[in-house]
């Protein structure tokens, strides 16, 4: 009887650890899903759940990577950091762990660190398209331009469509001084989606470097008319005004720009440049004075120049 009931209740465990095992699966979906749209705080409520019961190393790194991710959603950023820690020491092997760890240094400005991550996260699988990509970006940030134009070939290569890989090679073409080249790649990406602001910012910059302003103007236009409350654009216009000596214009987009944003030292202190070549004293040393209250060096240094 004993022996009957041993074997009923083996069953049942194993019945449950099997609907388990699957539930466990359809979460770690789930809050991978709720991390693609951005639903950070719903996602880590499911996580924090299934790290406190799951015994698998595997599967338990899985989670800590997902709440990794969930934690890097939300800005926490050193959170993010010993979640991917623990993932990558439950599994080794975990190269999605090697990768996001990698994007958390580069978002901390150590490209340095960033490379050791990426270079693992490849070494352990030599096709990972988005350790490469990454990869790039940090040998870019390191003035490595040539190797970081290897890596992005490599996944254009394998993902022609691209468009972040697109646009990072034309950033990277461009610090290698193949403008013509980086031009194309623009043209490329805004093909492939017209809607692609960055894209039409970055062949502005380029064709403004070229000495053309209204085709500069042109593109950032064109992006105003997709994405309308973007400060960075209308900051870029107005200083593809201010190149091309139209200080009236530069002016009205630099009280758009700071009309959404009123944080940004840069936007003051190019504002006030505009106002003192408008032989407006008190108006451009109260725009240094306010870059300056913000962080900026430079606009410290206007100060004392000019406003005494």
């Amino acid at each position: 009887m004993n022996k009957k009931y041993l074997l009923l209740f083996s069953f049942v465990t194993l019945l449950t650890n099997a609907i388990w095992g699957q539930s466990v699966t359809e979460l770690l979906r789930t809050a991978n899903n709720k991390i693609l749209f951005k639903n950070y705080k719903e996602a880590l409520a499911s996580l924090n759940k299934l790290v406190t019961v799951e015994k698998s190393n595997e599967i338990a790194s899985k989670v800590y990577h997902l709440r990794g991710r969930a934690y890097a959603g939300l800005k926490m950023q050193k959170d993010a950091l010993s979640d991917f820690n623990t993932a990558i020491q439950l599994d080794p092997n975990n190269v999605e762990a090697y990768n996001y760890k990698g994007i958390i240094f580069l978002e901390q400005e150590k490209p340095e660190e960033a490379l050791v991550s990426f270079n693992t996260a490849i070494e352990k699988n030599v096709t990972y398209a988005d350790a490469f990509l990454n990869r790039s970006k940090s040998l870019f940030k390191l003035n490595r331009h040539q190797d970081a134009l290897e890596d992005i070939n490599k996944v254009i290569k394998a993902a022609p469509n691209s468009v972040e890989a697109l646009l990072l090679r034309a950033s990277i073409k461009r610090g290698l001084n193949e403008i013509n080249g980086a031009l194309q790649d623009c043209n490329k990406a805004i093909d492939i989606d017209e809607n692609a602001t960055e894209a039409y910012m970055m062949r502005a910059d380029i064709r403004l470097a070229l000495g053309n302003p209204g085709a500069a103007v042109l593109d950032l236009n064109m992006a105003l008319e997709i994405e309308d409350s973007n400060e960075y654009l209308y900051f870029q216009l107005a200083n593809t005004y201010y190149s091309a000596g139209d200080l009236k214009n530069a002016l009205k987009f630099f009280n758009t720009a700071i009309s959404f944003n009123n944080k940004e030292a840069s936007f003051f202190l190019q504002r006030g440049m505009v106002k003192q070549k408008q032989n407006d004293k008190s108006g451009s040393c109260a725009d240094f004075s306010q870059a300056a209250k913000l962080g900026s060096l430079q606009g410290e240094y206007l100060k004392k120049q000019h406003c005494k």
